[in-house]
């Protein structure tokens, strides 16, 4: 039986309906990265998303869930870059997995601070569903090195301890970008400000110099 197209009418419902969805989440992001998670209410982010809070249970059923569904796009949003950019097959995997990682974090401009935020607050856990989501992040580090060549050394480092070295400086480079340009313009030491392609491409190159054995991390 075939499929029928949804309505004018119920086309027009969905899409307004996803746009109501993703200005909440635009707003949930912009809280949770200036106040933090505890800091902000449900109250808050219907203000800021200008919506009922009504909207924001229907939508997420709550702030946890929000939280949730931001980094779960994140994770979503990597995932599917490796498939499109063929990570199993790439020549320098971890490089290409360094841009996947940058690409998905940068892609909501408050996730990092969201994060930083998050990590500043020993008493923050994150609830089991979003730890067990997060780890699809960790899950394409630990794929990247099972399938490059390591140096003897490499062999022993922790999966885990290679990924906070790829994420914890990209999250900390998207954050203090802005800072470094305001330094820029008021101190006479020149100081760095690098795009996010060309961090990027060195921290990809610097990973590939410390995992795989010497002339191997050379194009």
């Amino acid at each position: 039986m075939p499929v029928q197209s949804p309505s004018p009418q119920s086309a027009q419902r969905i899409d307004r309906g996803n746009r109501t969805r993703q200005t909440i989440l635009d707003a949930a992001a912009t809280l949770f990265a200036d106040k933090g998670f505890k800091a902000t209410g449900v109250r808050d982010i219907a203000a800021a998303a200008g919506v009922n809070q009504a909207l924001v249970s229907y939508h997420f059923g709550g702030k946890g869930a929000l939280y949730h569904e931001i980094l779960a796009e994140a994770v979503d949003h990597a995932a599917q870059l490796a498939v499109t950019a063929d990570l199993a097959h790439a020549d320098y995997p971890e490089r290409e997995l360094v841009r996947i990682f940058a690409t998905a974090i940068a892609s909501r401009r408050h996730l990092a601070p969201m994060i930083l935020r998050e990590q500043l607050d020993p008493e923050q856990l994150l609830e089991r569903k979003s730890l067990t989501k997060m780890l699809g992040f960790m899950e394409l580090t630990e794929a990247v090195l099972e399938q490059i060549p390591l140096r003897k050394g490499a062999r022993q480092y922790d999966p885990q301890i290679v990924h906070l070295c790829v994420v914890g400086p990209l999250i900390h480079f998207l954050v203090a970008t802005r800072v470094r340009e305001a330094a820029a313009q008021k101190v006479a030491r020149p100081v760095t400000t690098p795009g996010l392609d060309e961090f990027v491409d060195t921290l990809g190159d610097m990973l590939s110099h410390a995992l795989r054995p010497p002339n191997e991390g050379s194009n």
